[in-house]
């Protein structure tokens, strides 16, 4: 089975390397793939590959006054967008579909991989926790129904990838 055929993921974080990388597992911990940032993008361009090196998607991180990132599939196919709400006090991060209406809704605990994917009706399409696994740079994502593998990776990698930069960020200015 390949990278966009399961609905559990166990997701490892590698730390101490100069990109955002992320391996992508199966519920047994064999790699599926990974998602790696382009070395000194700026914006932040994350690829994701399969076990075999073939390009997936990508993730396109844009310039604008809130955290944005267009969801790219292995065709090129602008697939959705994700957003933040800049300037609140807690994480507001939803996803727009390529005509600009919101589709999903993250709702919980960002900072401590502990959130939920919403529809517009409310329904949970998926589930990030830390609590699935008990390995300390792993989290696990669960996709419920017959959602998109790809679409929650991408919202899950960019989530991660914003927070990273904002702690690196934090971390730089408190030095």
């Amino acid at each position: 089975m390949g990278l966009l055929d399961h609905s559990e993921y166990l997701v490892e974080e590698k730390l101490l390397t100069p990109r955002y990388a992320l391996i992508i597992k199966d519920e047994k911990g064999e790699e599926l793939g990974r998602a790696i940032s382009k070395f000194l993008s700026f914006r932040g361009k994350i690829e994701f590959t399969d076990n075999q090196g073939q390009k997936v998607g990508s993730i396109e991180g844009k310039l604008s006054a809130r955290p944005t990132f267009k969801i790219v599939d292995q065709n090129q196919e602008h697939i959705a967008t994700i957003k933040e709400r800049f300037l609140t006090i807690h994480d507001d991060w939803w996803v727009e579909n390529p005509e600009g209406e919101k589709i999903l809704s993250v709702k919980g605990d960002i900072w401590g991989l502990e959130y939920k994917i919403e529809d517009k009706s409310g329904l949970v399409v998926a589930e990030v926790s830390k609590k699935f696994w008990s390995i300390r740079d792993h989290f696990g994502v669960k996709i419920k129904y017959d959602f998109s593998p790809f679409l929650v990776l991408s919202i899950v990698v960019a989530i991660g990838f914003q927070k990273q930069k904002e702690h690196g960020a934090a971390a730089a200015s408190a030095s």
